[in-house]
């Protein structure tokens, strides 16, 4: 086995603590959460607390751990979670920072003090100041009760308050907190440190004013270190302050500024680290208390040794969280609150694991501990700090030092303590004496009944020294189980050669992935070290039978050995009993034959009660590799099913997949048919073994034909399907392709209307028509446009043509566009010998009339349509070249007004 060695580093420092670390054992904080520390230096979550505070809260329970009492400032819960005796209207407020802490009366742990602290949340709400109540665990049957409330101390003061032992042989208490120097103050400049005694609360305070300080915001935490030479404040936006503690004349002294560097600079939450070298100081960036986002918060460390501390700073942690506190535990961790906004917390708790490390070493662990269906918001339970007066009593082989350890069963671990001469040795477990009276203590062969809190006191002979004391908590964890495994192997005899050696992977006999493993072909190897390198590809050098050894490793480090047997089975692989199967090529049109096959389908069919796995090659399928599975996508090729049972080999078989062409089909989308005809014939392209010609309907299909060619009256969505057919030994397979095609309605053009706009200088005609043709349009029978409309018309008589571009043919109509000459020249050479209207004849507006007249308005001539023009006379006399005017009245309606030039 294994062996540990743990090293008590007890030198003598002063212990000014007089009791066991059980009263720091269970926290009751936020929206009914809680936790309670193991004795292993393990947390566990607590139900059942009936706590509800947004910040300020405490906790106290016994020597041993039980609990006795929590509360959020005003309402006193007992150990059975029901509201104690008079434990109502305590003068603490959930919204105060700490609001309350519990202070033991020095020789009687029945007797308890609860301090509280008040604040004012609202204009009508008193702030009390600090007071305290009276608590005695003897009454209502050992569950206590209130026997004395809200005796005050300071009429007001701030939200922080704290607690640390005067000395061991006083056993007095200071209870300090941040007030006024004289009440009506307006800032808070004066630390207050009240002595409990044996004789009770002494009323009159220590004070220690500082003339400098100017407080004015009482949020944020107060916080001793635990041997109460320091003591650190939180002010929010007014900063983080240092000094040092007289633990013997309650004086504050040497106060230093601590500015914060850190993005997010206003401090809140504190805490010690349990070697008082750190201070640990939650910060945050002071949004509005409501706002949903943009919160932000850093975690800080500041080295104390250092000769400035504020330069020390290190950021260990920032994050998109609300303000938080600190706590440090009895297990040497300190815990974080992590909360969205002011009354939203979170289920977790974050966790400084190794506080006594500089930097990152100090390990922070966000959402570490799950509070299951309790909340954290912004407060942890306060204590006396010299609960948390220990010396690190593990040496780490770093030489880092720790107040708890972790081994593996069946290790060994020893304690051991400095020699004082004289001195007597108390050891305990758990609370319980060991006989031991030496100043080593060793645990052989451990086993988990072993792990627990270990705990010495040192009493020197002289009664004037203070006892040492030292505290580890030990965690034994147990071996992973390793039981003997098999590792059945099948071996592909293809030559004849059956030598009973083949390629094992050995990682395949890994039975939970949750550990690591390692393998050896001997124990001496195991014990060396000298593991198998190749464990996928490892052949067995003894053949058909080998025992090599493996090593399983938990996550905790803790190992255990077993055998391995490894078996080989000789397969003969015979390519003619190999299965084939079928697929199409799902790409017609690129130049890969490629097929998807199912394999959860071929599983089901040929291996419907077998354990079985797909392989691309021998070698993939031997070392369990590259396991193919569903839908696989291949060309033409051989693959491989492994059947095994209980992880054994069984057999392996050879499975041909065959790809074939799919048919390419090129088929127009669109066909038109000229409804006003035949039914329409479709012709598809040669070259197909088959054809399915069918109506889409909706999402269905209606058959309509088998052959090549279909003949089609019917306007919609069709489909053709082709195929192609293949003999194969299991029958025949066919692979389809289809196309899908509509047929459109065309006709002949039906002219509704031909709009003519005339007797101006752009004349233009637009032709209306109807039909579920794509037409064209034309004026002259040979040039066909688009556009029904045509402009910049010459006057006359036009035949409009209109042309379905899917050959159903032409439709005409004559059609007038009325215009004038602008001049005329009636000299006998038969050109422009008369003026006439044109577009209008004996046919077209035969009804119309033209009057026309010289520039006197005299009338010269009235016309018709139907005679061929004016020849430019009046009474058989010749007039002269000049201009005239014409007025028509045209024989729909219309009147017309105009003048020509008669030219000679």
């Amino acid at each position: 086995m294994l062996y540990k060695y743990l090293l008590f580093l007890l030198i003598f420092f002063s212990f000014h603590g007089l009791f066991a670390q059980g009263e720091t054992s269970n926290w009751y904080f936020g929206n009914g959460a809680g936790i309670t520390f193991n004795n292993d230096g393990t947390v566990t979550p607590l139900s059942g607390g009936r706590i509800n505070t947004f910040e300020g809260c405490t906790s106290i329970s016994d020597g041993i751990g039980n609990l006795l009492l929590y509360t959020d400032g005003i309402t006193v819960y007992d150990r059975t979670h029901n509201i104690m005796q008079g434990g109502s209207g305590l003068y603490g407020d959930p919204s105060s920072t700490q609001s309350a802490i519990v202070v033991q009366k020095p020789q009687d742990p029945n007797m308890l003090y609860i301090f509280t602290v008040d604040t004012s949340t609202f204009e009508e709400d008193p702030d009390r100041g600090l007071s305290y109540s009276v608590v005695d665990m003897t009454h209502n049957g050992g569950n206590g009760a209130v026997i004395q409330k809200n005796v005050n101390l300071l009429p007001d003061c701030s939200e922080k308050i704290t607690a640390v032992i005067k000395d061991c042989s006083d056993e007095s208490i200071w209870v300090v907190t941040l007030g006024f120097e004289n009440p009506g103050d307006e800032f808070f400049n004066t630390y207050h440190a009240f002595e409990v005694s044996t004789a009770g609360v002494n009323t009159t305070a220590v004070k220690s004013t500082f003339p400098s300080l100017d407080i004015q915001d009482p949020r944020g935490y107060l916080k001793f270190s635990a041997d109460g030479k320091k003591l650190a404040s939180a002010n929010m936006a007014f900063g983080l302050y240092l000094y040092d503690f007289n633990t013997t004349t309650g004086i504050v002294s040497n106060q230093e500024r601590v500015n914060v560097a850190a993005p997010n600079k206003i401090p809140y939450g504190l805490e010690f680290s349990p070697n008082q070298r750190f201070l640990y100081v939650h910060t945050s960036n002071n949004l509005p208390a409501l706002e949903e986002q943009g919160h932000s918060s850093s975690l800080l460390q500041y080295d104390l040794t250092a000769s400035n501390v504020a330069a020390s700073e290190m950021e260990i942690d920032r994050r998109s969280i609300y303000r938080g506190a600190l706590q440090l535990g009895q297990n040497g961790k300190i815990y974080r609150t992590i909360a969205e906004n002011y009354i939203r917390g979170t289920s977790f708790l974050g966790v400084i694991e190794n506080p006594n490390e500089l930097g990152n070493a100090a390990n922070y662990n966000h959402n570490a501990v799950n509070l299951g269906g309790g909340r954290a918001t912004q407060g942890l339970p306060p204590f006396i700090q010299s609960y948390f007066d220990r010396v690190a009593i593990i040496k780490n082989s770093d030489g880092s030092e720790s107040t708890s350890g972790t081994i593996c069963e069946g290790e060994d671990f020893t304690f051991e303590a400095d020699i004082m001469p004289n001195a007597t040795y108390n050891w305990e477990k758990d609370g319980n004496p060991i006989s031991n009276s030496g100043n080593i203590f060793t645990v052989a062969n451990a086993d988990p009944s072993d792990a627990g809190r270990y705990s010495l006191s040192i009493v020197p002979n002289d009664p004037s020294q203070c006892p040492v004391i030292g505290e580890a908590f030990i965690s034994v964890n147990p071996l992973p189980i390793a039981p003997p495994l098999t590792l059945a192997q099948c071996d592909i005899v293809l030559d004849g050669n059956d030598d009973g050696l083949t390629a094992f992977n050995l990682e395949e006999a890994i039975f939970d992935t949750a550990y690591s493993y390692s393998f050896y072909e001997s124990m001496a190897d195991l014990g060396a070290g000298n593991e198998i390198n190749n464990p996928v590809g490892y052949t067995n050098t003894s053949p058909f039978n080998q025992t090599i050894y493996y090593q399983i490793v938990d996550g905790n480090g803790c190992s255990n050995s077993g055998e391995l047997q490894l078996e080989v089975r000789s397969i003969l692989l015979n390519p003619d009993d190999a299965k084939t199967f079928y697929e199409c090529d799902i790409d017609s049109e690129d130049a890969e034959l490629e097929g998807i096959f199912n394999l959860n389908q071929i599983e089901a069919l040929e291996y419907p009660n077998s354990d079985v796995s797909f392989y691309a090659s021998v070698e993939d399928a031997t070392l369990e590799l590259h396991l193919i599975s569903g839908n696989y996508l291949s060309e033409s090729t051989t693959i491989y099913a492994r059947l095994e049972s209980n992880n054994e080999c069984e057999d392996i078989d050879a499975l041909n997949f065959v790809v074939n062409p799919t048919p390419s089909i090129k088929f127009p989308k669109e066909i038109s048919w000229c409804t006003d005809g035949p039914p329409l014939v479709v012709n598809a392209p040669d070259g197909y073994n088959s054809y399915q010609w069918y109506r889409r309907a909706g999402t269905s299909l209606e058959f309509v034909g088998d052959q090549q060619d279909i003949s089609i009256a019917a306007v919609g969505g069709y489909t053709l399907e082709v195929g192609y057919r293949y003999d194969t030994d299991e029958g025949v397979f066919e692979c389809f392709n289809t196309a899908d095609f509509e047929i459109i309605p065309s006709n002949k053009a039906l002219i509704q209307d031909v709009l003519i706009e005339d007797l101006s200088a752009d004349n233009m005609v637009e032709v209306l028509v109807m039909g579920d043709g794509d037409y064209e349009f034309s004026l002259d029978g040979t040039n066909y446009q688009d556009s029904p409309i045509f402009e910049n018309i010459d006057p006359g008589f036009i035949t409009v043509s209109v042309r379905d571009k899917n050959g159903c043919g032409i439709s005409k109509q004559k059609i007038a566009v009325i215009g004038y000459p602008k001049f005329f020249t009636p000299n006998g050479d038969n050109v422009n010998d008369t003026w006439q209207l044109i577009g209008v004849d004996e046919a077209y507006q035969a009804n119309s009339l033209i009057s026309i007249y010289n520039r006197y308005g005299e009338l010269m001539a009235l016309l018709s349509p139907k005679t061929s023009g004016w020849n430019g006379t009046f009474n058989n006399n010749e007039l002269p070249a000049s201009d005239y005017w014409f007025k028509v009245n045209l024989e729909d309606g219309r009147v017309f007004k105009g003048h020509f030039s008669l030219k000679r």
